[in-house]
């Protein structure tokens, strides 16, 4: 029975399986068995492989890497398990020995991995990563879980107690080594066990693979990676929303009542410290010191939200607040979203220069230009194949830094989109009055469902 089995996972590998495998059968360790988990490759990986003396090869169809790995491992019989990728190139004869030595009398060993060195045509970017990860000193890991294994040797009987993630989409490896370290086990790094490995550490650093391999980073290191400095958490920015209003004359009953109903929402927030109301008259819903006569914004009729959040921010701070945060509200939607705060916490933590609420929306939209109509989005593909536009709902708040308004921009930087998921949050009161609403059924329909 083999001390040692090793074990392949392949997906279209023609390119590399054959380096890979001649370069594992002439190591100086001979006590060893080879099984390859193949994912339906397409092309000659398999027929390649089989010109070597495999032990098993096994055929998965719904590929997950943890699940590849443990089937491979089931399959085996050594008491020392090596994962290598198929593209990954052992350097030397003393690659296996070396992985191996570390387990002698350290019954705290978990896993071992080893060293990747990227080759002359590998891209700058994966050369960059593999060099400044894989460095030259041996380390032993009691704390840090990070764990890579393309180029990795753990032991049977650890495996058995915790084997891979069979869920994970990538990173099963990081997954398994901040179970062991967890548990009171140790990892190694080993130099001196090295592989050549030409596409880095995240497959072609691909957008996707990275924002798979970050959630999932989040989720284990979640007290670290989604931390903030105290100053930045929400609690602790000053956070002013501002509800500018064009009224003329006073505003009618039902107008009166949403806008009652736009300050108690806003109440409601844990974040936001001041709200101001700018208008042309004063209403008792707030005190007189957050009331901001309009009037005394020269224009402000003709102004765009832009600048007249502007003025009132050069109004407040004249009155000696300052505020780092601005959201803008406009009253006038029938439906009031209680999300405030989820506005604020996605913009501090995620880090967005603006956040709003937008709707999904699917539909066709033409222009019109000299006289041809011209379709903005040119898809007419079913509506399951194509992506949302988003239909921005600023009125129903959308938080921006005073930085931005000072530039005369409502929206800018990185934005971020809280998806409002029903259609009644997109409903504005504008020539319509409630009663009109009420008496067609509309109000009464809507808030049927006990909303």
């Amino acid at each position: 029975m083999p001390k040692i089995s090793i074990i392949i996972r392949t997906k279209n590998e023609e390119d590399w399986i054959s380096h890979c495998l001649e370069s594992v059968f002439k190591q100086d360790f001979q006590d060893f068995e080879v099984i390859l988990v193949d994912n339906n490759s397409s092309d000659h990986t398999v027929a390649d492989a089989k010109r070597y003396p495999l032990s098993k090869i096994i055929n998965v169809d719904n590929f997950m890497p943890g699940d590849a790995l443990n089937q491979g491992i089931k399959a085996s019989v050594g008491n020392y398990i090596v994962c290598l990728s198929a593209h990954c190139v052992p350097k030397n004869t003393s690659w296996l020995t070396n992985l191996l030595a570390n387990f002698d009398e350290n019954p705290k060993l978990a896993g071992v991995y080893g060293r990747q060195l990227p080759v002359s045509f590998t891209n700058p970017v994966d050369k960059r990563d593999l060099l400044i990860t894989f460095g030259r000193d041996k380390r032993i890991q009691k704390k840090d879980y990070f764990f890579h294994n393309a180029n990795s040797m753990i032991r049977r009987d650890i495996w058995e107690r915790f084997p891979f993630d069979s869920e994970a989409t990538n990173i099963e490896d990081r997954i398994w080594g901040k179970t062991v370290t967890e548990n009171n086990l140790h990892l190694i790094y080993e130099p001196t066990a090295e592989v050549y490995h030409h596409h880095g550490l995240h497959q072609g650093n691909t957008k996707k693979r990275l924002q798979g391999v970050v959630s999932i980073i989040e989720k284990l290191d979640v007290d670290i990676v989604n931390d903030l400095p105290d100053s930045l958490k929400p609690e602790n920015i000053q956070i002013v929303a501002i509800v500018p209003i064009k009224d003329n004359k006073r505003l009618n009953t039902d107008k009166e009542k949403l806008l009652n109903e736009t300050f108690r929402n806003i109440e409601k927030s844990k974040f936001v410290n001041k709200a101001y109301l700018v208008s042309n008259h004063e209403y008792k819903i707030i005190g007189s010191e957050c009331w901001i006569q309009r009037k005394d914004i020269n224009n402000s009729d003709n102004l765009s939200i832009e600048n007249v959040m502007s003025k009132t921010l050069e109004i407040i701070e004249s009155k000696g607040y300052y505020p780092s945060l601005l959201m803008y509200i406009n009253f006038e939607y029938l439906f009031k979203l209680d999300k405030l705060d989820q506005i604020i916490s996605e913009r501090q933590y995620k880090g967005y220069d603006t956040v709003f609420h937008g709707y999904e929306d699917y539909g066709h939209y033409w222009v019109e230009t000299d006289g041809a109509y011209n379709q903005i989005a040119t898809s007419l593909d079913p509506r399951s194949e194509r992506s949302p536009s988003f239909s921005a709902l600023y009125g129903q708040g959308c938080l921006t830094s005073v930085s931005n308004i000072r530039k005369g921009k409502l929206v800018n930087g990185r934005v971020g989109i809280l998806k409002v998921e029903e259609l009644k949050y997109t409903l504005r009161l504008n020539r319509n009055s409630i009663s009109d609403l009420v008496e067609n059924g509309i109000i009464k329909s809507l808030y049927s469902n006990g909303s």
